[in-house]
């Protein structure tokens, strides 16, 4: 992916620790979900200076939001 030059990568985005401690704090909820969903989709938003347009984004979800969105993402499915 690298070589293609097509790929954005963000290393390690704040915002998914600060879900994370929101999550533990305050417990899953609808509104939690949304700025979950809502995060991602302004961390991988489209680059339009960036020609030829990007195959695909890449992020670097560290501790503890790693372990929380997982599991807000499995409970999201299995609900």
């Amino acid at each position: 992916m690298e070589r293609t030059g097509r790929v954005v990568a963000m290393p390690e985005p704040n915002s998914m620790s600060i879900i994370a401690s929101k999550y533990r704090k305050f417990g899953d909820s609808p509104e939690l979900r949304h700025l979950a969903r809502d995060v991602i989709r302004c961390e991988c938003r489209p680059y339009p200076t960036m020609q030829p347009p990007p195959l695909g984004y890449f992020l670097k979800i560290i501790a503890p939001g790693a372990n929380i969105l997982l599991l807000m993402m499995m409970r999201h499915v299995t609900c």
